[in-house]
């Protein structure tokens, strides 16, 4: 059988103001373990109970003992309510809104900042400063970037974040296979850096890799640059 809800917690509380109003108290003590034992005795329904006392309490209304723990429900909470001017006080715990709580303009432009970090286009450009401090010219296709030092030449395959479903790493190489046209190029493909690629790349036997030419470019979240 199913024990009382929160209304039957919020009508007692009620009540017991009432009554304490009628006698001319200007305060009412009321803990969670002797309001469970009067609405609930044979139910397990502390946590409701602490939330009918949070929900009733008022600013002016104090806590003279929480429960133990960190969830904020228990047999020892003890709250002091104020009987003055119920109807003019505000409630001290307002009804939290459903969801997830709305991001200010800051908080809005911060994530759009850090999501444009790890795209593909941003990506390629923190790539292709990485060639350039190193002495490399490079031309930069949508997600391919070519480079040249002296009588070297470098294919880097940029692989950032996309939306849909996330390939893996040998699907993602089985891709830029098709492109590797010149034996005397080294090819790499640069991703945003993650255990699973990194698991993914050192299972790849290390053979292939060199008859491929092949090493892949791994960027962090603070734009430090590796080449496995």
């Amino acid at each position: 059988m199913k024990g009382p809800g929160i209304k039957d917690y919020l009508a007692v509380i009620d009540q017991l103001k009432k009554e304490a109003i009628r006698k001319g108290e200007k305060k009412l003590t009321i803990t969670s373990k002797a309001l469970h034992a009067k609405v609930s005795p044979e139910h397990a329904t502390m946590p409701t109970c602490c939330q009918a006392i949070y929900k009733r309490m008022l600013v002016g209304d104090e806590i003279l003992q929480r429960p133990k723990g960190t969830t904020g429900f228990g047999s020892h909470l003890t709250v002091c309510f104020d009987l003055c001017d119920l109807d003019g006080r505000e409630r001290m715990f307002p009804n939290k809104k459903r969801g997830r709580p709305a991001k200010s303009e800051e908080e809005k432009a911060a994530a759009r900042k850090a999501k444009m970090r790890h795209n593909t286009e941003n990506l390629g450009l923190l790539i292709a400063r990485w060639l350039e401090e190193h002495g490399w010219n490079y031309i930069i296709e949508k997600e391919r970037i070519e480079a040249s030092k002296e009588e070297k030449r470098w294919v880097i395959n940029v692989q950032g974040i996309r939306r849909g479903r996330k390939q893996t790493l040998p699907v993602k190489l089985s891709e830029a296979i098709k492109q590797m046209d010149r034996e005397d190029t080294h090819y790499s493909i640069a991703f945003n850096d993650s255990i699973a690629y990194r698991r993914q790349w050192n299972e790849i036997p290390q053979n292939v890799k060199e008859r491929l030419h092949v090493s892949v470019i791994l960027a962090d979240r603070k734009g430090n640059i590796v080449e496995i």
